[in-house]
């Protein structure tokens, strides 16, 4: 995706008057993103709005896969630290799990040993799935 394209979705992605405008982009970042915006994406899961991470991460899923698992549970327990339910990360977490589940289990069994209580709490409950 080229400058343009990528700061006219990131518009649409903050644009909190249109919710049409929001879910047209969500659903052109799923469909149109390409490993070479994976850059993107990534640091989109640092963003403070929770809406805008929960976005990022089916793109990331369908790009990356079980290596990004790392950080999208990072910014997954940051949502729920934020208060919200991440329904949309969720299934997206587990549609990843459960598409490549030898891949996202060695990743998830290397996360329960990281030291970081919530980390390791998330890689736990997301091996359930893989099992």
């Amino acid at each position: 995706m080229n400058d343009a394209d990528w700061a006219q979705l990131e518009r649409g992605l903050r644009d909190k008057k249109s919710v049409d405008r929001f879910v047209a982009a969500t659903q052109r970042m799923s469909t149109e993103t390409t490993l070479e915006d994976l850059p993107r994406l990534m640091r989109l899961l640092g963003d403070g709005d929770h809406l805008v991470r929960e976005a990022a991460a089916s793109p990331i899923v369908k790009l990356r896969g079980p290596s990004a698992l790392p950080e999208l549970l990072v910014a997954y327990q940051r949502g729920l630290d934020e208060g919200y339910d991440n329904d949309g990360f969720t299934n997206a977490l587990i549609e990843l799990a459960e598409a490549d589940k030898e891949a996202a289990r060695s990743v998830l069994t290397a996360l329960r040993s990281t030291g970081d209580a919530s980390l390791e709490k998330n890689a736990e409950w997301l091996l359930e799935f893989v099992e």
